[in-house]
């Protein structure tokens, strides 16, 4: 042996340096052991197949032999010496592999292949100590460098890295169960369940009788897909408009991943699009004259000074606060901060585009002039004309932005022209009259730092402040009145227009001049509104009375498509048409109730798209049975105090865990679910909300959505046969139940990836007829359960009383006969 491997002879002399290196665990004579055996009998290829890859040799010339074996047995050729040989000679790795002598040698140092299994347990083993080697090593250097990441970042990284080796190893403990142990298992079963009354429900009970009747309860170890449409509302029409990070889209466009701008600048982007149908719509319209249209249902973040704190209404609900007079004027929104806008070059200073527009001469072709008895004005143009430009006097208050070279280029013949008139060219605002100005799209839609210095230029040059604070600004151009409207307000101030008739005297004949507009200006810094020192002075520090959004009516508007959007902003809004601030589960919630209060075992729940305050106030009113809308604004009657105390009570006793963290992978889903199962015991119930809201193990960002979607459906999956408690995961619908004339969801309606259908062993949709044809339905309050898969049991449909003010689910009354139909 020591002349055929003198590498790991024991006679070899020492080198104490080398001795002291830190080398990864391995075995090479596993590993030489392992491919000798194979060599000499290739139907020992079995023993070791299923448990070794080529990743797992240390030795470099071992993968490329265990590889090139692994193909020929598998192609049902012979793999000795020879054709290991050949093999490994066609792919250009035979003399890197040691050649025809130390496969011979590999052949001959291994007596028989009795005992290569436990050879290729060694190999395995060295193999997961060298990855968790190579992970510690990550994870320490992740602690001692954290780029920035939150510290339970790191950790939930770390713990993702370590499960995903124990997951690996434990493939050498997986295997056959033989028959005889099983059905020993089956017997010692059927007479517990037989001791127990022979029950229906051999799983954990949903507290909904006809469907434990179907489903014998929810098994251990089942994957439970639980599907729907969104429930009513938070819709718009689709031509509703949505402001992004970089402009305005139609609400029809939006898809998911859509980056949206918030109201304080924080990310956000679009969750999931719910279309709704046709439905009524009405127009909200506000103080300053800015409305938008949105349907009953839609959500409302609104203030009221009567109010500790604001409250989230409906649309139905704010018409009916509306009709008391006192909340009339007295009930407003929120207005966006305005960070949000693009970043590309703009081909003129904003600050002198507005002071152009306020008090600038557009027309003519070559230089461009302007009106100012300002010396800081003045000054101010001239700092920002551009390189190469010079402001001259034209006669009185009028000057010139002319080229310094007056547009004779030494070497090139004749005149150049003038680039701030070409830029003005471009941008369509050369050779207008004053009453045809506007402000360009780019720069409407510009970061919020320029949009600001548009607005100063206006100010400074055609505004002004009124002895009482207030800002105003005049033009005859309507189209720019109305843009100064929306610059103003998407910079998160209050602007309403007003129009006016000028009259001037000629000759003694009183004449009517061009109308007029007036742009009244509110904002919370008057002076960030100016740039000039003597408007800044006049302007008040801050307003002691600021002037707030307040909703002014709320009227019925037409009939249109709709759809409502979930975004990813902490509080659920975002911004729509002319910078408005709008807001943007309960079946499986309610089988949580009923697992963790009435059966007294722990649900843990993963809420992603609703936070954990939310999802507990609606538990609350589903226990209790008080109206959800009574319960956010605390206008409890009398009798509903003593079910909110009881709800309350029932809660803090039962053991519900619930998880806000947003776009979980499946591997830190099971990471906190084991801990929560090592603190608390063996889990009754765990509950997904929803599927595609979760993230896979490497992100998602480098693989199709579909293989992320199979990847987290298989990683849940596997969850619940590891923790042997079912796991409920909340999924969307495509769209395309919305075109059939049956509404009804099956399950090629499954969002996004076939694999759910595969992975899961029972799904169910939720089904409400009410919702789709209102007054028209013959089954008001009742909803169908429609399971259409179950692995271990019947399919079919189960019908619920659902009870819309509660958000909550009941069993029917026995014996109840609902409209006939056909099986699902």
């Amino acid at each position: 042996m020591s002349a055929i491997f003198p590498a790991s002879s024991s006679a070899a002399p020492q080198d104490d340096e080398v001795a002291r290196l830190r080398v990864p665990p391995h075995s090479v004579e596993a590993e030489q052991s392992v491919l000798g055996g194979l060599l000499i009998d290739n139907s020992a290829w079995d023993k070791a197949a299923d448990l070794l890859t080529d990743s797992d040799f240390y030795r470099f010339e071992h993968k490329h032999v265990y590889t090139a074996v692994g193909k020929l047995i598998n192609a049902g050729k012979p793999a000795d010496v020879v054709t290991v040989f050949d093999e490994l000679t066609s792919v250009g790795r035979a003399e890197e592999c040691g050649g025809l002598a130390y496969l011979n040698a590999l052949a001959q140092s291994v007596p028989s292949a009795a005992n290569l299994r436990r050879y290729a347990e060694i190999v395995r083993e060295r193999a997961i100590l060298r990855k968790l080697v190579a992970t510690s090593d990550e994870i320490a250097t992740a602690a001692m460098n954290p780029q920035g990441r939150a510290v339970t970042q790191i950790l939930d990284e770390a713990e993702g890295k370590i499960f995903r080796i124990g997951e690996e190893g434990s493939r050498s403990r997986q295997g056959f169960q033989s028959m005889d142990q099983l059905v020993v298992a089956l017997i010692d079963r059927v007479n517990e369940l037989a001791e127990s009354g022979a029950q229906d429900v051999t799983g954990v009970r949903t507290g909904f009788y006809d469907l434990d009747k179907q489903t014998a309860g929810l098994q251990p170890g089942d994957l439970i897909v639980l599907a729907a449409r969104p429930s009513m509302g938070k819709a718009q029409p689709l031509d509703a408009r949505v402001r992004t990070r970089t402009g305005w889209a139609r609400m029809g466009d939006l898809q998911v991943g859509d980056a949206l701008a918030s109201v304080d600048g924080r990310p956000s982007i679009v969750t999931g699009v719910f279309p709704q149908g046709v439905k009524p719509v009405w127009r909200v319209r506000f103080s300053d004259g800015r409305s938008t249209e949105c349907c009953d249902e839609h959500l409302w973040k609104v203030h009221c000074r009567h109010w500790p704190a604001p409250r989230v209404l409906s649309t139905a609900q704010l018409r009916e606060l509306l009709d008391k007079r006192r909340y009339q004027d007295r009930v407003w929104i929120e207005r966006a901060s305005g960070h949000f806008g693009h970043d590309d070059e703009l081909p003129v200073d904003p600050w002198l585009l507005g002071a152009l527009l306020g008090d600038g001469n557009l027309t003519g072709t070559g230089s461009v002039r302007f009106s100012t008895a300002s010396p800081q004005v003045l000054a101010t143009v001239g700092e920002r004309a551009g390189a190469g430009m010079v402001v001259t006097p034209a006669g009185g208050y009028d000057y010139r932005i002319v080229r310094e070279d007056r547009g004779h280029v030494p070497g090139i013949a004749g005149s150049q022209p003038n680039p701030l008139r070409v830029a003005l060219q471009a941008l369509g605002l050369s050779g207008l009259s004053s009453d045809q100005k506007f402000i360009p799209a780019l720069y409407l839609e510009a970061s919020r730092e320029r949009r600001l210095e548009m607005l100063r230029g206006l100010l400074d040059t055609d505004g002004w402040v009124e002895r009482w604070g207030s800002v105003r600004l005049s033009t005859s151009s309507e189209r720019l009145a109305k843009d100064v409207q929306a610059l103003v307000r998407s910079l998160g101030g209050w602007c309403s227009v007003t129009g006016k008739q000028p009259h001037h005297t000629v000759a003694g004949v009183r004449m009517a001049g061009l109308p007029a507009f007036v742009c009244h200006i509110s904002h919370p810094q008057p002076r960030e509104l100016f740039l000039l020192a003597d408007k800044q002075a006049r302007a008040p520090e801050r307003w002691q009375r600021e002037k707030r959004l307040t909703i002014a009516a709320i009227e019925a508007s037409r009939e249109a498509a709709c759809q409502c959007i979930s975004v990813s902003h902490p509080e659920r809004l975002y911004v729509t048409d002319e910078d408005v601030v709008t807001h943007n589960t309960a079946f499986a919630v309610n089988i949580a109730e009923n697992v963790a209060i009435n059966e007294g075992l722990p649900v843990v729940i993963y809420s992603m798209e609703m936070g954990a305050a939310q999802l507990a106030l609606r538990m609350v009113g589903s226990i209790g049975r008080i109206d959800q809308s009574r319960l956010r604004t605390g206008q409890l009657k009398d009798d509903e105090w003593g079910r909110l105390s009881e709800a309350v009570d029932k809660l803090g006793k039962a053991s519900i865990f619930i998880d806000e963290s947003p776009g979980l992978s499946p591997s830190e889903v099971r990471a906190r679910a084991r801990r929560q199962a090592r603190i608390c015991g063996q889990l009754g119930l765990i509950v997904i909300d929803y599927l595609q809201l979760m993230s896979g193990n490497g992100g998602g960002s480098e693989e199709n959505r579909a293989t992320v979607l199979g990847e987290i459906s298989r990683g849940l999956k596997a969850l619940a046969k590891e923790l042997k408690c079912p796991v409920i995961a909340l999924s969307q619908l495509n769209r395309s139940v919305e075109q059939r004339p049956d509404k009804r969801p099956m399950m090629s309606d499954l969002r996004e990836s076939g694999a759910i259908e595969q992975d899961a062993d029972i799904i169910m949709f939720i089904y409400r007829d009410e919702y789709y044809t209102k007054d028209d339905c013959k089954e008001p309050g009742v909803a169908e359960i429609i399971i259409a898969k179950q692995r271990n049991g019947p399919v079919g449909t189960v019908k619920l009383a659902f009870q819309r003010m509660h958000t909550k689910f009941e069993n029917l009354a026995p014996g109840y006969v609902g409209v006939e139909r056909d099986e699902y």
